[in-house]
């Protein structure tokens, strides 16, 4: 009799675990789908050495879609793939500006730039469960392609966008011309909620250079900081 009372207690236990983890289970999602929806302050790390051209950076907006897969409960890879609209400004200075993330509007001011485009960024991330929800940090790459660039108000204005600046005197050839897409790493913060809401930023850096141009002193790395919402259905 107590070896019976023993094995339906035992019984009793386990088939109480299972039913726990399995309802524990059914919370847990292996892949997820969500939407992003985003402000940008995009600009480039750029010096056109034979025509004095800088860029300052400008606010755009992006949205989009993600997909979460879930390696473990707290470990996931996550793919995007973001529209996204950008905007800023060339100027004219005889020096590399370097990276700028704030200004006045400059006294060289040249002309506006507008480009759209699609980013896809992968993520590695790390879930950490902070209150009724969860801290996500994620790190990996990123690749963009232009699908337009231009001059509001200045359709003839020159800029590195332009599939073709100039032409060789020699050979006839391009003297340099846009690369349409770029790459480079990428990182991502942000805070899920209970009820799906997510809270993110991210920043990306292109290591590519965007025009292939004859002098060396003279190069165009895309770079973009990101803000926005996100809802994981």
């Amino acid at each position: 009799m107590k070896k019976a009372l023993l094995f339906l207690l035992t019984a009793t236990v386990c088939l109480t675990a299972l039913h726990a983890q399995d309802a524990d289970s059914l919370k847990f999602k292996p892949v997820t789908l969500g939407a992003l929806l985003q402000a940008n302050f995009a600009g480039e790390d750029m010096y056109i050495a034979e025509s004095g051209l800088s860029a300052y950076p400008g606010f755009g907006i992006e949205t989009g879609l993600f997909i979460d897969y879930h390696l473990t409960r707290r470990l996931l890879v996550e793919v995007q793939a973001v529209l996204c609209l950008q905007n800023g400004s060339y100027v004219s200075t005889d020096k590399d500006l370097g990276f700028l993330f704030w200004h006045r509007r400059p006294i060289s001011y040249l002309a506006d730039m507008r480009l759209w485009g699609l980013d896809i960024p992968l993520f590695l991330t790390y879930t950490f469960p902070i209150g009724t929800g969860q801290f996500r940090a994620g790190a990996g790459v990123f690749t963009h392609i232009t699908f337009d660039a231009w001059c509001p108000g200045d359709p003839n204005f020159i800029t590195p966008y332009n599939r073709v600046v100039s032409y060789s005197d020699v050979t006839g050839k391009p003297r340099y011309a846009l690369s349409d897409s770029h790459a480079g790493p990428a990182v991502q913060f942000g805070y899920k909620f209970d009820c799906g809401l997510m809270v993110n930023l991210s920043g990306k850096f292109s290591v590519i250079d965007i025009i292939n141009y004859e002098s060396k002193l003279s190069y165009a790395r895309p770079y973009k900081i990101s803000l926005g919402l996100g809802w994981q259905f």
